[in-house]
């Protein structure tokens, strides 16, 4: 007879009716579950590295147990307001709850298949990442779950305990026994038979209770569901509605706490890891939807619509919407005008022959300097450098460290005309800092492959900057710092500026104008910064000589094309704005605004225009080489021994094809789309290949392609600002490839030096 009703028990337990109800009443709770599943088995964002944020997090620069701690902290949060917010919205559905002791205890104690199985799903895949991906030793990985579940136990006791000594339960408010209690008689199944079936009857007829027949008791006992008729019906409203206050109290100190990582967010000790925050994040939505949906019933979906068109009306303003913007520029001054009419201004003839003639002088400085040493005509060496995050940062500088050791610390001397977009060229900005700033330094470590400058370009960038998105970012940000005697918002881009600053100990530093006179003294190679302006597709041509021929395709002799201005110059444009003040780091961040990841800036025009990733126009800078090359081709045929093309790219040119197999039809739908937004930059490659060869034709003087490579991996290292151990291992042993170490000794050969590498290229592999 008792197995005939176990299956009647089990599927009708509680705890199992719990999950059905949430699948089908509670979509928009699940989401946030199906979102944090998502991260933490790397299946959702994986390419811009957010599942790092949870499997690694970190805390004052360290990965430990105290980072574990606070995300485990945070995760308890979540579960317990995905468990008020799921008593707020279905306790009326299981009246006999407001019979028992403890009530919410109860529905805690039932509602634990979810979170359980999230938690152990999340230590699984700790455990995963920690040993293959981060090498760290079973004890260290011990120790940071021990971490992590403390943080859950802690918030999960305390949180029940507040309920246990804030709540009233109906023996407190009306002196009722319990339906738990021991002395209770009030079984249903206790009741005559026909009055049980009658009751069956009523309560199936009515589609807001839900059957349940048994439910978990602490610790593991299973007890029945008492029939709860004969209780007054504003008893157990009163109840709930207690329950319901004490749950808001709770709602109202997640929202201070989260505020309050908002205003002190410049301390590092408030910067918990973006993942804590990110759930902090989550459990405030489902806290306040969950009010929401509790007050407005049947309104709540047209309020929500309501809310977020008033919501999308507002941001128009600036003072609910602050514009990013370039830090150190003067947006006082009056907006300049953007149209076809001022872009044709600014391409002024005179200007051109003018930039021309000062470049060429800096070009004559560089060719002097090596005639000094005995040698007439120089390689003129142009360096292209791909984007791609954090990944492109350390391979660019790992493989120009690589370079310079084989060439004797001479490779700045060598190049005259560095450019790219967004990664890459924060590692070579790094690199080119530290030969203007750092040089005896940077020449003793680059023998060794585990030296500082490698660790510091390879530190996180993602944890502060996802950080200030949640806690202020995605919120009214009104928090501001100054700068001379401009005023701007502290936003995510302020606190990636701010992070790269401290990760690279203070070496980009400076101002644009800063590297004008080392520039224009050929001290330094000449660096072009080309982010893209949304609005039309231009070039914002950043450099601090002036560049005005690099803003349309250059005129040749007889022809009848018209060509228009594709670019503008940053600091001619803004001369009214004091372009030379702007913070360096500005400059390489709107460069690499890769989208939704970084804000896009704003510039002072009328009307306004934003720029974002240099990538999305020239991901390896060959077009900006190429037409650098074309005007002073002249000079470069009869003052060098020509001209050595070097590209520095975090991809590998002959990737695999895409597989366009369609077997489902949400494929077929999104196909057209994946397919181009995944092939943009290799279509890039088709076209540039086209620039290179017509240039290579026209150069009369040796023209020599050199090509560096980031090998295949078959595990793809994410297009983010953070890299796992194992990522770093493989980027700085990455120049050792056969392919990479042909490219040394051509760069050796082609540069006069000896064409075996030495030195780094060789050792500790």
């Amino acid at each position: 007879m008792r197995l005939r009703f176990f299956p009647d028990r089990l599927i009708y337990s509680f705890a199992v009716q719990l999950v059905v109800m949430h699948i089908k009443k509670n979509q928009l709770l699940m989401l946030y579950w199906v979102i944090l599943f998502g991260f933490i088995t790397q299946s959702f964002s994986k390419r811009f590295g957010i599942p790092y944020l949870f499997l690694d997090p970190e805390y004052l620069g360290k990965v430990d147990i105290v980072s574990f701690f606070i995300v485990g902290i945070a995760c308890g949060v979540f579960i317990m307001a995905f468990n008020i917010s799921s008593y707020i919205l279905n306790s009326f559905r299981f009246p006999f709850l407001a019979c028992l002791s403890k009530t919410f205890q109860k529905y805690t104690f039932n509602n634990f298949i979810i979170p359980a199985l999230f938690v152990l799903v999340y230590i699984f895949e700790i455990i995963n990442f920690q040993y293959f991906s981060q090498f760290k030793s079973p004890l260290e990985i011990a120790i940071n779950i021990f971490g992590f579940l403390a943080g859950i136990f802690l918030i999960i006791s305390f949180t029940l305990r507040y309920f246990l000594l804030t709540n009233k339960d109906i023996y407190k408010l009306f002196g009722v026994e319990h339906a738990d209690s021991v002395t209770s008689t009030t079984d249903a199944s206790a009741l005559p038979k026909r009055k049980r079936t009658r009751n069956k009857k009523k309560k199936s007829s009515d589609s807001k209770i839900w059957r349940v027949e048994t439910y978990l008791a602490f610790p593991f006992h299973t007890r029945l569901v008492r029939n709860t008729e004969h209780y007054k019906q504003y008893m157990l409203q009163s109840v709930f509605k207690q329950n319901h206050i004490n749950a808001a109290v709770m709602e109202l100190i997640v929202f201070v706490v989260f505020i309050l990582l908002g205003l002190f967010r410049e301390y590092d000790i408030f910067q918990i890891p973006a993942a804590a925050s990110l759930m902090l994040l989550f459990t405030m939505f489902i806290m306040l939807s969950g009010v929401f949906r509790f007050w407005l019933r049947s309104w709540a979906n047209t309020a929500i619509i309501v809310a977020f068109i008033a919501l999308n009306y507002v941001s128009q303003f600036e003072f609910f919407n602050q514009r990013n913007k370039a830090y150190g520029l003067d947006y006082k001054q009056p907006r300049k005008e953007y149209s076809i009419e001022s872009l044709s201004v600014s391409v002024d003839k005179k200007t051109i022959e003018k930039d021309k003639k000062e470049t060429i002088a800096i070009l004559e400085k560089w060719k002097a300097g090596w005639e000094q040493q005995g040698v007439s005509k120089p390689k003129f060496v142009i360096i292209n450098v791909s984007g791609g995050g954090l990944r492109a940062s350390l391979f660019t500088f790992r493989t120009m460290m690589a370079m310079d050791s084989l060439l004797n610390g001479k490779l700045m001397d060598h190049t005259r005309f560095i450019t790219g977009s967004s990664g890459g060229v924060v590692g070579a900005s790094y690199y080119r800092g530290l030969y203007l700033d750092e040089p005896d330094s940077l020449r003793k470590a680059m023998r060794d492959p585990q030296n500082k400058y490698l660790d510091a370009i390879a530190k996180d960038l993602l944890n502060t900057t996802a950080f200030s998105f949640m806690v202020s970012d995605a919120f009214l940000n009104m928090q501001t710092f100054e700068d001379g005697n401009n005023k701007y918002f502290k936003d995510r881009a302020y606190a990636f500026e701010k992070q790269l600053n401290k990760n690279l100990d203070q070496v980009l530093n400076h101002r644009l104008g800063y590297y004008r006179e080392p520039e224009m003294n050929a001290k330094i190679p000449m660096m072009l910064i080309s982010p893209t302006i949304m609005n039309d597709g231009r070039a914002l041509m950043i450099s601090p000589v002036g560049v005005s021929y690099m803003l349309q395709n250059p005129d040749v002799y007889g022809s009848t094309l018209d060509p228009v201005p594709d670019a503008i110059e940053y600091t001619r444009f803004f001369a009214d704005n004091d372009p030379l003040n702007t913070q360096f780091t500005s400059v390489l961040r709107m460069n690499a605004t890769f989208p939704y990841i970084m804000p896009s800036a704003s510039l002072p025009t009328q009307p306004p225009v934003e720029v974002m990733d240099a990538g999305i126009r020239d991901n390896y800078g060959i077009l900006n080489s190429v037409r650098f090359l074309f005007e002073f081709k002249e000079w470069i045929q009869t003052n060098t021994g020509g001209v050595v093309f070097i590209q520095i790219r975090d991809t590998n040119k002959k990737s695999r094809l895409q597989n366009t197999s369609l077997s489902t039809i949400l494929q077929k739908i999104t196909a057209p789309v994946r397919n181009v937004t995944g092939n943009f930059i290799l279509m890039q490659d088709y076209v540039q290949d086209d620039y290179l060869k017509y240039i290579e034709t026209m150069m009369d003087c040796p023209f020599d392609f050199i090509s560096y490579q980031l090998p295949y991996m078959e595990e793809k290292i994410a297009l983010s600002w953070h890299l796992t151990e194992k990522e770093k291992m493989f980027l700085r042993y990455a120049i050792f490839t056969p392919e990479n170490m042909e490219s040394l000794k051509r760069t050796g050969e082609l540069l006069n030096y000896n064409p075996e590498p030495k030195g780094i290229a060789q050792g500790n592999q």
